[in-house]
Parts: C-alpha cells; sequence; structure tokens
C-alpha cells in the first residue's frame, strides 16, 4: 500500500509568485476585453444609428436626401422640484414643468451631427451644470423629419410594459396628430404569442388613426375580420397614403384594436404604449415647437 507524501505548503515566496501571475494574467485579460469594447462599441453604436433612421424613413416615407433630427428630453432634479431640458438640433432649452424658459444655449453643429447618445447627454450636462451628474436623467426622445426644408412627421420613441418585459416601439405621426404607423423596436413577448405584435395584422390596426380616434381606442378579444386582416397586409407594400386612401372607410368600421389570439396582455400592452406616447408628445410638441 502506498503512503501519502507529505507536502509542505507552499512558502511566501511562492504565494507571492502565484498571486503576481493571477494579476497578470487578470489585467491582460481587462486590457484586451476594453480594446474590443472600444473597437466594437462606436460599430454598434453606428449600426444601430443607422438601423434606427431606415426604420424612420420607412415610417415616414421620407427620401434619402432628407433630414432627420433627433430631440432628446431630460429631466433635471434640483431639490423637491423638477426642470425639463429639450436638446435639439438648434438649442439646448432649460424649462420649468410649465413651459417656463429658464436657459438656452446654442447647440454645436459636431453635437448635433453626432450619433453618440452619450456625447450629447455629457454635452447637456456639461452646459446645464447639475450640482450632482445623477440629477440629470435621459428621458426619452423623438424624431423631426425634414423633407424639402418643411417638417415631414415626426417619429416618437414609446416604452411600454409588456406580458415579460418591456416593449419599445416607434410610432410615426403628421402635423395633425394622426398615426402613420408603428414598429416594434424591441420586445420579450413569448414567440407565437405575444411576438405576433410585429406582425402587420396588429401593428398596422394603429395606422391611420387621430388623436381622438386613439384617445377612445380599446382593445376587442373580437376576431379580426378577414377584409380588414387583408387590408392591414398591404401596408408596408404600399405607401401609407395610397393605403390610406384606399382603405380610409374601413377605420370607421374597425373603431377598436383586435387582440391577438392568446395574447391580450401584449396587445394591451401596446396600445397603452401608443395612447401614452401620443398624448405626451401632444403636450411636449406645444412646448418645444419653437426650439426646433
Amino acid at each position: 500500500m502506498s503512503r501519502a507524501v507529505d507536502q509542505a505548503p507552499p512558502s511566501r515566496r511562492e504565494m507571492v509568485v502565484i498571486a503576481a501571475g493571477l494579476a497578470v494574467v487578470c489585467l491582460i485579460a481587462a486590457v484586451i476585453l476594453g480594446g474590443l469594447y472600444f473597437i466594437t462599441e462606436p460599430a454598434k453604436e453606428r449600426n444601430l444609428h443607422e438601423r434606427e433612421e431606415l426604420m424612420i424613413r420607412g415610417l415616414l416615407g421620407l427620401s434619402q436626401q432628407a433630414k432627420i433630427h433627433e430631440v432628446r428630453r431630460y429631466v433635471n432634479n434640483v431639490g423637491s422640484e423638477l426642470q425639463v431640458v429639450y436638446l435639439t438640433d438648434k438649442k439646448l432649452a432649460q424649462m420649468e414643468l410649465d413651459g417656463r424658459e429658464l436657459a438656452v444655449w446654442p447647440v454645436p453643429g459636431d453635437i448635433a451631427a453626432s450619433a453618440s447618445s452619450d456625447l450629447k447627454d455629457e454635452w447637456v450636462r456639461k452646459q446645464v451644470k447639475p450640482a450632482e451628474p445623477e440629477q440629470i436623467k435621459y428621458a426619452g426622445r423623438f424624431f423631426v423629419g425634414v423633407e424639402n426644408a418643411q417638417p415631414a412627421g415626426y417619429v416618437v420613441e414609446g416604452v411600454t410594459a409588456g406580458f415579460k418585459n418591456w416593449i419599445r416601439l416607434f410610432m410615426a405621426i403628421d402635423s395633425a396628430y394622426s398615426i402613420k404607423g408603428i414598429e416594434i423596436i424591441e420586445h420579450e413577448e413569448d414567440p407565437g404569442l405575444g411576438a405576433e405584435i410585429v406582425q402587420r395584422y396588429f401593428k398596422n390596426q394603429f395606422a391611420g388613426r387621430s388623436f381622438a380616434d386613439i384617445e377612445k381606442v380599446s382593445v376587442t378579444k373580437d376576431p379580426l375580420p378577414k377584409d380588414w386582416q387583408t387590408a392591414l397586409e398591404q401596408l408596408g407594400d404600399m405607401p401609407f397614403a395610397p393605403w390610406l386612401e384606399k382603405y380610409r372607410e374601413m377605420l370607421p368600421k374597425n373603431p377598436n384594436i383586435h387582440a391577438i389570439t392568446g395574447s391580450t396582455i401584449s396587445s394591451t400592452a401596446v396600445t397603452v404604449g401608443v395612447k401614452t406616447a401620443l398624448g405626451n408628445f401632444r403636450k411636449r410638441m406645444n412646448i418645444v415647437e419653437k426650439y426646433l
């Protein structure tokens, strides 16, 4: 029978060598990961920006020559009071919640043209100069499409609580606050059920409806009529204006949103998100319009 061999514990010098080796390995790994992040993050942000721009052009029917301007909104906590800050491509405006103007700054061209949200957020903090950086927080955005030097419509970003997680959407509206269409940007709804919110037969039910229509709309579990589904499926292949002209008379016959079968919660979540985003945008646009 073999005997166990007694082994002395590592000396202090050996422990230092082992610890130093582990530290060097961790340092090298951190440098590699940091370098990869430094290289890939700008490309990731640029790809996201291009994807969003393509979606906005499609929703508003913009040409490649049209310009898209982002308007970012921030909330600034000053003691027990809240202030709102809007960043457009021309002005940075700080104001009270009721719209009373407190300060306005011109926006440099490099900030206006930047696709980096971090760069814009940092520039805003430097102008507003909050006592603590966390006092001012990003609170949403919308986009203005400009064609031939004239506003061609707006795309509002909305966030709503879905069945499993947050649902993020883009909603295109015209100057009369009527919806031209929506796109689901991000969700974690169940495949085959809530995930159907991305399908034309559901998301296109909002298109062509006025602000008054949206205020009154509700979600119904009634089956989606076949003729209405056929019409909804065509929006996307057809541009919005001719689609609305062709099917305008069907909208009052289908005043409510038909829920996805087996997924009323997801259907209601999107409807609530559209209502909230449209209502908030209408209020804010009355304040921010002069800074565009």
